[in-house]
Formats: structure tokens, C-alpha cells, sequence
């Protein structure tokens, strides 16, 4: 057991300049605290003024700490969702969505099937603290292979 600071990794912040995949983990996090934040009533998401089931793309923008930044979100949420679907798991940059239509952007990732809207239920209804959030290297690898496959 550790017995002084020092031997104690130091926690990592995110900020500008993050590589995409670790914007893409800060994104998880993001949303699937927002998810699951209707499970506790009284936080702060309640405040929006859409649809609880999504988030506008400014909004995740601005809780990533870059407002205005809206739109140079496609590749990071398009990671999350190769990740989502690659493991199976509900498509979560599907809740991601743009203010004025409150649908997702045209390259959303979706499963086979599957509309947005199905998708977006399928994220609202999983229970992702069952979920580890995805390491970076498991995003960077599933980065390298949307690169690979362009």
C-alpha cells in the first residue's frame, strides 16, 4: 500500500489539445453521467430545455470545456459509437443531437436496424454503471481502425 503521495500516480485533467480518442473518453464520461443522472432527480441537467432523453451538441461542447466548439465533435462521437457498437453495447453518441431538428448529424453511428430514435431509447434505458469506461487505448485502437477504413 502506498504510503506517501509520491507513489501515487498524479490524476490527469483533460483540456485543449487532447488527442481525439481522449476527447472521446471525457465524451463517455459526459454522457453517460448525463444518462444516468435521471436516476438521481434534483441534478443539474434537469435545467435543459429539450427533450431529457438528448443533449445538444453545444451543450457537451461546453461541459467539455470548449464552448462553441459544436461543431468538431463528429469524430470524437463517432469513435464512442464504433466503440458502443463494437461491444455491443446501445450507441450512445446517438443522443448527441442538433438543436434545431433534435436528431443526431448525419454521421451518427448506429446499430444495424436501428433508427435514432430506437437508438436514443436503447441508450436512455441501459444502465451503464455496469459499464467501465472505456480506457484511451481502447479508444485510440478503435480510432486507428476508422482511420484504417477510410
Amino acid at each position: 500500500m502506498p504510503t506517501t503521495i509520491d507513489t501515487v500516480a498524479p490524476a490527469k485533467t483533460y483540456g485543449k489539445g487532447d488527442a481525439l480518442y481522449v476527447q472521446a473518453q471525457q465524451i463517455w464520461i459526459i454522457l453517460t453521467a448525463f444518462v444516468m443522472s435521471k436516476s438521481f432527480p434534483g441534478t443539474s441537467w434537469e435545467k435543459f430545455d429539450h427533450p431529457n432523453d438528448r443533449i445538444y451538441y453545444s451543450e457537451l461542447a461546453a461541459k467539455m470545456g470548449r464552448p462553441g466548439a459544436q461543431r468538431t465533435l463528429s469524430r470524437q462521437l463517432e469513435i464512442v459509437g464504433r466503440y458502443c457498437v463494437m461491444n455491443n453495447l446501445p450507441a450512445l453518441n446517438a443522443i448527441v443531437v442538433n438543436k434545431t431538428s433534435q436528431i443526431p448529424g448525419d454521421g451518427v453511428v448506429l446499430h444495424q436496424g436501428r433508427d435514432e430514435f430506437q437508438e436514443i431509447a436503447t441508450v436512455n434505458n441501459f444502465d451503464w454503471f455496469t459499464v467501465r469506461p472505456p480506457t484511451v487505448g481502447a479508444l485510440r485502437k478503435v480510432y486507428d481502425w476508422i482511420n484504417a477504413s477510410y
